[in-house]
């Protein structure tokens, strides 16, 4: 811990390491492919990028979360035993148009991976954050609670016609990617011109497919930029050709998913959990199990916590930009837009399945405070 730091992210930090935890160094440049397959393409215009000495893209750290995820793929030796690490360090994310902010901060966190009983550790990290900004004087805050897991969830059990259902699963943990694709679905975006490339490789099996995109390539004397492979530029042509021809969604179904996307309850958080059933339920989904889970989380942090909600509303999906988190999810902030949040965190599953190519399937969830936005700065 950077020692000439001031006494409230002090004091955030032993909070932090009191919830258990070994401090460790984490990776400041990262191979830019990765963030971008992980994080997805919409924080491409946040990101730094620089050149290694071999030519390859690199970008500084956006967050801590993905280095910490590669560090434990890099050194953890098994996925089953649980790992628990503190960590700060600089951050870097160009400002959004007309934001005033600095283009680095610090965070803190804490990452958490191989844990057997996921509520429980959503819920510890969830508190080590809570107490991190009670500990800084960070009081009243504001709670916005989502899950990664549930639109994903919903989509992939959901009898959705083809291409929509499999073209919404694609983006379905992307809030602003799975409006516009619904958008798409329901007919009321825009229609698109497809070329008559397009139309022709849509009609095609993949492997015709892909022999006539090498075709037209070579004809046309081009070759493919970076590691862009010609299966996934295939691929992608004709996708986009099959959902500019398809037929629109059902309007019930498109009107079902329009509400869960959107759903952002101010109220009862009971009441919001049963809004996600009740809708779930209307696209033949059983979520029982999963409000089941959500009511132990939830009655947990009251028990340990009591004030931890007093502020606290549910959104099915975080509109933040990072889109890994795959399960419990939340914000605090000073103010109720979360325009600033003081401390994010969440649970992530699959990414150290991602980054390992899936050698390694250890759960993981984790949180950062950022102390620069302390005192509603």
């Amino acid at each position: 811990m950077n020692q000439e730091t001031g006494p409230k992210m002090q004091a955030a930090w032993a909070a932090l390491k009191a919830r258990g935890g070994q401090e460790v160094a984490l990776p400041t440049l990262l191979p830019a492919a990765l963030v971008l397959e992980l994080a997805g393409e919409d924080v491409r215009p946040r990101l730094y990028f620089a050149s290694g000495p071999d030519g390859a893209e690199l970008c500084l750290r956006a967050d801590l979360t993905i280095p910490a995820a590669l560090n434990y793929v890099q050194n953890a030796t098994v996925d089953d035993e649980p790992v628990a690490w503190v960590c700060e360090g600089k951050v870097f994310r160009a400002p959004k148009a007309g934001e005033d902010r600095a283009p680095e901060f610090v965070q803190i966190g804490l990452e958490r991976f191989g844990d057997a009983d996921r509520i429980e550790a959503d819920v510890t990290v969830f508190l080590a954050a809570w107490e991190a900004c009670q500990a800084a004087d960070e009081h009243n805050l504001f709670v916005r609670l989502c899950d990664g897991g549930l639109l994903p969830t919903i989509i992939a059990k959901a009898d959705l016609p083809d291409p929509w259902g499999s073209a919404l699963g694609e983006v379905a943990s992307h809030k602003s990617a799975l409006k516009r694709v619904l958008a798409q679905a329901s007919g009321t975006a825009p229609s698109r011109q497809i070329s008559a490339l397009e139309r022709t490789i849509a009609e095609l099996d993949p492997e015709r497919a892909r022999s006539t995109v090498a075709e037209v390539l070579t004809l046309a004397n081009l070759s493919l930029p970076g590691n862009r492979q010609l299966s996934h530029v295939a691929d992608r042509l004709a996708a986009r050709a099959k959902r500019a021809i398809a037929k629109p969604l059902a309007p019930d179904l498109a009107e079902t998913l329009t509400k869960l996307i959107q759903l952002n309850s101010q109220g009862s958080l009971a009441a919001s959990l049963d809004e996600c059933v009740t809708l779930a339920g209307k696209l033949g989904v059983d979520l029982m199990d999963w409000r089941q889970a959500w009511t132990l989380r939830l009655d947990r942090i009251q028990q340990e916590a009591p004030g931890a909600l007093a502020h606290a509303h549910f959104e099915a999906l975080s509109p933040e930009a990072f889109d890994y988190y795959d399960g419990m999810a939340f914000d605090f902030a000073a103010d109720p837009s979360f325009a600033r949040p003081v401390a994010t965190g969440g649970r992530y599953d699959t990414l150290v399945g991602e980054i390992s190519s899936g050698t390694r399937q250890a759960r993981a969830v984790g949180c950062v405070i950022r102390p620069a936005r302390f005192g509603g700065r």
